[in-house]
């Protein structure tokens, strides 16, 4: 149960993560529209990606301890 659980709550994370990197397009999309260069917008666009980044791998890697730590409990 605990298990299950904890799936859906790391599917629900990452389609949250995903969800947080498709705004952020958009948004840059819309400082394009609005004038600024491309440039000034990519440039924002990684600014605000590198957090979600971070996030994401700090649960990839908290998944993987933890998968690590049953698998030796299992034995």
């Amino acid at each position: 149960m605990q298990g299950k659980r904890q799936n859906i709550l790391s599917k629900t994370i990452a389609l949250l993560l995903a969800m947080q990197l498709f705004l952020i397009g958009l948004q840059a999309k819309s400082r394009i529209d609005e004038g600024n260069s491309s440039i000034e917008a990519l440039i924002w666009m990684i600014q605000q990606y590198i957090p979600v980044l971070v996030k994401f791998c700090s649960l990839r890697d908290k998944r993987e301890k933890n998968d690590s730590l049953k698998s030796k409990s299992k034995r």
